[in-house]
């Protein structure tokens, strides 16, 4: 017999490594405390501030994480491309665009996976936005096939979105697309944790941006030294990583299996002490 409600704790993006160790030393008591039966995290800036080795990503697998997303960077570790292909925890969004000519190699990895933990059945969908970004295919005709065909089963999963983009509007737009027939929208890429989770349409919760799981004293990941000299003299200097205490940013979203509807939306963070 199926829980009346499963936990699902979704994740900002792991920056660097700061990030990696607040993964470590956080996620696991957090996840048991709070009772998580299902965990995204976004680790496409996990390995030195841009994009993901195999290593650390078995290393989020390790500690509890049952899904690792990405992002516009997650391509940057050429060496990770098998693992992509070759484990299925591990995505990249689903709207890079496929060969157009017979015998063409396709884009490393998968943008989404079904996947099954006790007893219930979980859709992730890893998408990117097009507003201020690489234009990909487009993720609003990606999602709307992917959910269509998961809602036309016999016994639906409980879907959940990492929309990766820059822009409000287009993560917004996404959301209320959706809204009523997932059971989460997040977005993630900005670093900057927003204030407005909600539930839409009753079913749907929803997140601008889940913020960065990485240092807290920092601009967007990066030692703020820098990126304040950067600001004011123009010069592309370049980027440090910080060393201080890092932060778990999320949401916990609580779903009931038979309706996949989400019934509760909360914020985190939880700080390194």
């Amino acid at each position: 017999m199926k829980n009346e409600t499963v936990k699902i704790f979704l994740g900002g993006d792991v920056f660097g490594p700061v990030g990696i160790r607040s993964v470590e030393s956080l996620l696991p008591e957090f996840l048991s405390n709070e009772g998580i039966d299902f965990c995204v995290i976004n680790g496409e800036n996990a390995s030195g501030g841009i994009g993901l080795s195999e290593e650390d990503a078995h290393r989020i697998l390790a500690v509890g994480a049952d899904v690792i997303t990405g992002g516009n960077h997650t391509f940057e570790k050429r060496d990770y491309w098998p693992a992509l292909s070759e484990i299925p925890q591990m995505l990249r969004p689903a709207n890079f665009p496929e060969p157009v000519r017979n015998g063409d190699e396709p884009s490393p990895g998968r943008g989404y996976g079904v996947y099954e933990k006790n007893s219930v059945r979980y859709a992730v969908l890893n998408l990117q936005g097009r507003e201020f970004m690489t234009p990909l295919d487009c993720p609003f005709r990606t999602a709307e096939g992917l959910v269509s065909q998961w809602n036309s089963e016999e016994s639906p999963p409980i879907i959940l979105i990492d929309f990766h983009a820059e822009s409000p509007q287009e993560k917004e737009a996404l959301g209320l697309m959706l809204a009523g027939r997932v059971s989460a929208v997040v977005g993630t890429h900005t670093h900057v944790q927003t204030a407005d989770e909600r539930i839409l349409e009753d079913a749907t919760a929803y997140i601008t941006d889940l913020g960065m799981i990485g240092p807290v004293l920092s601009v967007i990941g990066a030692d703020p030294k820098f990126a304040i000299k950067r600001n004011i003299t123009q010069v592309l200097y370049r980027m440090e990583l910080p060393e201080c205490a890092g932060a778990l940013r999320g949401i916990i979203v609580s779903v009931n299996p038979e309706t996949r509807k989400a019934l509760a939306v909360k914020r985190v963070e939880v700080l390194e002490k």
